[in-house]
């Protein structure tokens, strides 16, 4: 007679344990084993199915998250390209600015170069006139003073001959 051990399920032909054959036992069992295993069968599906699932949430959001990262990158190089074109717009506007100022500035030093030549000018012809007019004057006051002295030299003579 073989004894069924606790815990372990009977097979069919074997006694119970007390003295007889128990036949409906070890279907019982059988049975159960067979539940046991479909249900065993079915979790594993149902745990794989759930992997399976999980995995394609997985894939999904690694996607979303790669698409915003490409949507961030676009945004950022946008904004970089919109900075860019900022930039350039005012080194532009600068160098025209610079290049406005530059140009009013030397008209208004030609001008003043004009005006200070002018004026340079004229106190020059001004200076050269007063310049002849001293030697002018200067050339009368030595011929006056020559004809003074013949005259004095003539009436000194006129007079120690008379």
């Amino acid at each position: 007679m073989a004894e069924v051990v606790v815990g372990t399920p009977a097979i069919a032909g074997f006694t119970n344990g007390f003295g007889g054959n128990d036949l409906g036992i070890g279907l019982a069992s059988l049975l159960i084993q067979q539940t046991l295993a479909r249900d065993h069968a079915d979790i594993s599906r149902d745990v794989a199915r759930a992997e399976g699932n999980n995995h394609v949430a997985i894939v999904e959001a690694q996607r979303a998250v790669e698409e915003s990262v490409e949507d961030n990158a676009k945004s950022a190089e946008l904004a970089i390209a919109g900075v860019q074109l900022e930039m350039s717009r005012l080194a532009a506007q600068a160098a025209l600015t610079a290049a406005t100022n530059t140009a009013a500035l030397q008209a208004a030093i030609a001008e003043c170069c004009c005006d200070t030549k002018a004026l340079i000018i004229e106190k020059a012809n001004a200076t050269d006139a007063l310049i002849r007019q001293l030697d002018a004057d200067n050339t009368k006051l030595a011929l006056q003073d020559a004809k003074n002295e013949l005259l004095a030299i003539k009436y000194s003579t006129a007079a120690a001959a008379a």
